[in-house]
């Protein structure tokens, strides 16, 4: 690989914009190219975040065949993920996915497939992996501080019509597919391998709202291999203006309260007496992720959250709506 790092960035909406700041923070790397879904956006991108360095492109495949690229940033909604990733493999580039890789397994394993069989640095943009509470606690799991995890309780808000892609469930897959995935995954980080799936779904305040497709309200129940279990749900119904993220995990010698990625209340109960310890950081998970994805593309770090983990989180999130869909059926992880 060459001394800078070539970067093409395939989507010019909010996710390439901060992708595209990051990664032109780091030495040593050029974002040269990017993709919009018509040239002007893609001009328009190339201008406002690389000073016109950029070369732009209204065609992926033209992308790849245009320029020499060491990664690519594919930002593009779940319905767009349509063989980016095996034609960026093929070309020897690593690939950089937003959350969810795709809107079903079969199109998620096609991609797995394509990027292990390249041999090729994959990650996907799971953030929150990223937040200073979130690696302490993986860290305290890890070295058994912790003890052994039991019960995850998940929940994610918000309250908005967001774009018209999103409140369209065969565009985006619905809430629990495009944004609760991320607690979803967070419950597989810590409790291992799923087991068993319960889900329900409903729209009980959009029913009139023009094209919502998707769910507004929902619950899962999740039963993991090693017996610990996970409570999810998550809301279209709630305060305006907030996208909220919090979660309580409780293992056998600690107890955590999360507010975010970043900050917890860790309390200790393995001793006589609890100790309580705060965690309140301001770290750039955004930047952070970015920075091990490139670290990894020079082999200066393993690869943190590789495809295949992608795949896992895309087949629980997908066992939840199918349960969900056969009136909260249980279901196998498989």
């Amino acid at each position: 690989m060459t001394q800078t790092i070539r970067v093409g960035i395939a989507g010019t909406g909010m996710m390439g914009q901060i992708h595209a700041k990051h990664l032109l923070n780091i030495p040593g790397v050029e974002v040269t190219a990017a993709c919009g879904t018509t040239i002007e956006k893609a001009e328009a991108f190339c201008a406002a975040h690389t000073g016109g360095a950029a070369r732009a492109y209204e065609d992926f495949n033209a992308m790849l065949d245009g320029e020499t690229l060491d990664a690519v940033y594919i930002c593009l909604p779940p319905y767009a993920h349509h063989g980016q990733v095996e034609a960026a493999a093929r070309k020897g580039a690593a690939v950089f996915i937003e959350k969810p890789i795709a809107l079903n397994t079969d199109i998620a394993g096609r991609m797995v497939t394509a990027i292990e069989e390249a041999g090729v640095v994959s990650q996907v943009g799971y953030h929150n992996r990223f937040g200073a509470a979130v690696l302490e606690l993986k860290r305290l799991i890890d070295d058994g501080t912790a003890g052994v995890p039991t019960l995850f309780d998940g929940r994610y808000d918000c309250n908005s019509l967001h774009s018209p892609w999103w409140r369209d469930r065969s565009l985006s897959g619905g809430q629990v597919f495009e944004q609760a995935i991320h607690t979803y995954d967070l419950a597989m980080l810590f409790l291992g391998t799923p087991e068993r799936v319960t889900g329900y779904t409903a729209n009980l305040n959009h029913q009139e709202a023009e094209g919502y497709t998707v769910e507004d309200t929902s619950a899962a129940v999740i039963r993991f291999a090693s017996g610990a279990m996970a409570s999810i749900t998550a809301s279209n119904n709630a305060v305006p203006g907030e996208w909220n993220s919090s979660f309580t995990i409780i293992c056998t010698k600690l107890t955590a309260h999360f507010k975010g990625s970043n900050k917890a209340e860790f309390i200790f109960t393995g001793g006589a007496e609890p100790v309580r310890r705060e965690i309140d950081a301001e770290l750039d998970v955004y930047a952070a992720e970015t920075d091990a994805f490139i670290a990894a593309l020079r082999g200066e770090g393993a690869e943190v959250c590789p495809i295949r983990e992608g795949l896992r989180s895309l087949r629980l999130v997908e066992q939840v709506m199918r349960s969900a869909d056969e009136n909260g059926k249980q279901l196998n992880y498989e």
